[in-house]
């Protein structure tokens, strides 16, 4: 059961971190139907800015950041109660089901952590 478990957060946080960076990546690669990224990259580890201060996102552009943001979110938290819903039909021991809880919750704690830092570096909406 534990390998399992491992398995499962394993798999939880692989999909996870696909899920947030799919979107982001795509944008800032500029392929695709969405805008070039313009914003510098830095190699200084001082550097503070985010995203808002170096490119001007259109109010289109922002609302689209941050619904593909949002949507990740879901994603993640979709998969975490997935695997919750597997590992706990699977555990026939009260520490088996403790172990899915705490692993749900984890994922879920990790998955709003990842979509507050991704909103904290979209910044804030454009006033233009």
């Amino acid at each position: 059961m534990r390998k399992f478990v491992t398995r499962s957060v394993a798999a939880l946080a692989i999909v996870s971190s696909i899920a947030l960076v799919g979107p982001v990546a795509a944008y800032a690669s500029g392929s695709g139907s969405g805008p070039v990224s313009t914003f510098p990259v830095t190699t200084s580890s001082t550097s503070t800015t985010t995203l808002a201060k170096y490119h001007h996102l259109t109010l289109a552009q922002y609302r689209q950041l941050r619904q593909a943001i949002n949507e990740s979110f879901k994603n993640a938290v979709q998969v975490a109660q997935q695997t919750f819903q597997s590992s706990r039909s699977q555990a026939t021991t009260a520490a088996a089901r403790s172990t899915a809880r705490a692993t749900y919750e984890l994922a879920l704690a990790q998955a709003a952590a990842a979509r507050d830092a991704a909103l904290v570096n979209l910044g804030k909406p454009p006033t233009r």
